[in-house]
């Protein structure tokens, strides 16, 4: 009657891993394993294969994960279940070791299971590799000119659920800041995926002044890391500008807060005197207002100053307000106290305004930064 060991015939690989001390195996051929009936001597082919899809990604590291075939897992536990091993390291772990040692070899990138680059899946059960890469943070600043919306608005005639006449994208043709940087991101990185994040927003007719409005985007799965710190997208209406690019080292739990400069064209309702625009310098200088946010908890926002200028019922003004507060409710004092139309006690709206410069309060913040910020 055959012994316990004898009822397991294992390859070379699964032999060697479990650990038996005295207990000696017949060693077969691959197919013949009790265990891994082949596995094993596919690594050598899983690489070849993982290797020729990294290659199109540009990386410092990489990690590797398994997925075994049915049953394999099973087999290797109730052996060590049966003749009570606790073995060296299971099959997964052991055939994710060599792939990735192999990989590192073969293409002089190091391993890194912590925060890779690159996550290579060795799926032996379909006999195929598959590669994701990690998502990459860019953060930088935009300039535009006017008539150049910020976000991409969505398709009048689908509205978003994608049509011959967007194309299927659900998204308009009408030129804006966000569709002309992700034509020109997924260029530079070979991604069609990304999110945006943006410190405040203005209107379509607005411009944008140096040193710009700061924006975060997530890109998905990019081919390559690298991107510059400036570049231009040019469209029929003028140039977008990206300045102070830089990519960080992951995602930032926390951006900053900001502050921003604008210039305000508005028209009020009757003439305007000179002793009312010297009010609204003194009222607004470093003044609290209220601003009852739609479908949220009021906030207090600081209006740091005030100047104007007027000509019958045209006014132009400079001010200083802080991030999160409208200008066109703080000039017409919709949800907004005090506001310009409050302190010149005559109904005032705002025509357009521009943003001529955003500076930030305080840093991005992080949750664990391992590494350096990776450079242009």
């Amino acid at each position: 009657m055959p012994t316990a060991v004898e009822t397991y015939r294992l390859c070379r690989r699964c032999a060697e891993r479990q650990g038996g001390g005295s207990l000696t195996f017949e060693i077969v051929g691959g197919p013949e394993c009790s265990v891994c009936s082949g596995m094993m001597d596919r690594t050598t082919g899983m690489t070849e294969l993982a290797a020729r899809k990294a290659r199109r990604y540009q990386f410092g590291s990489f990690a590797v994960g398994v997925t075994l075939p049915d049953g394999v897992q099973e087999r290797e536990d109730e052996l060590r279940s049966n003749l009570k091993l606790k073995g060296d390291e299971t099959i997964k772990i052991q055939a994710a070791r060599l792939v990735a040692a192999a990989l590192s070899r073969g293409l002089g990138k190091k391993v890194d299971r912590q925060h890779p680059d690159l996550t290579v899946l060795a799926d032996f059960g379909s006999g195929d590799a598959f590669v994701s890469s990690r998502p990459l943070y860019y953060y930088a600043r935009y300039t535009k000119p006017g008539k150049i919306s910020q976000k991409r608005s969505f398709c009048e005639q689908c509205h978003g659920a994608g049509c011959e006449r967007c194309g299927g994208t659900g998204f308009g043709r009408k030129p804006s800041v966000e569709g002309l940087l992700r034509k020109k991101l997924s260029s530079l990185t070979g991604s069609e995926k990304m999110t945006f994040t943006w410190l405040g927003s203005e209107d379509r007719e607005s411009r944008v002044f140096r040193p710009g409005r700061p924006f975060l985007v997530e890109i998905k799965s990019p081919e390559k890391r690298k991107l510059p710190g400036k570049f231009g997208a040019r469209t029929r209406g003028g140039l977008v500008s990206v300045t102070r690019g830089r990519v960080l080292p992951s995602k930032p739990v926390k951006l900053p807060s900001f502050r921003f400069r604008t210039n305000i064209r508005a028209v009020a309702a009757t003439k305007v005197t000179r002793e009312a625009l010297a009010e609204l310098k003194s009222r607004f200088r470093g003044a609290a207002v209220r601003f009852d946010r739609p479908h949220n908890r009021p906030t207090i926002k600081t209006v740091y100053g005030v100047s104007a200028r007027a000509k019958g019922r045209a006014i132009s003004m400079e001010a200083e307000l802080d991030g999160g507060l409208p200008v066109k409710r703080f000039v017409s004092g919709e949800l907004v106290s005090p506001s310009v139309s409050e302190v010149l006690k005559t109904e005032v709206s705002c025509r357009s305004f521009d943003i001529c410069g955003v500076k930030e309060i305080g840093g991005l913040e992080f949750g664990e930064i391992t590494r350096g910020e990776e450079k242009d």
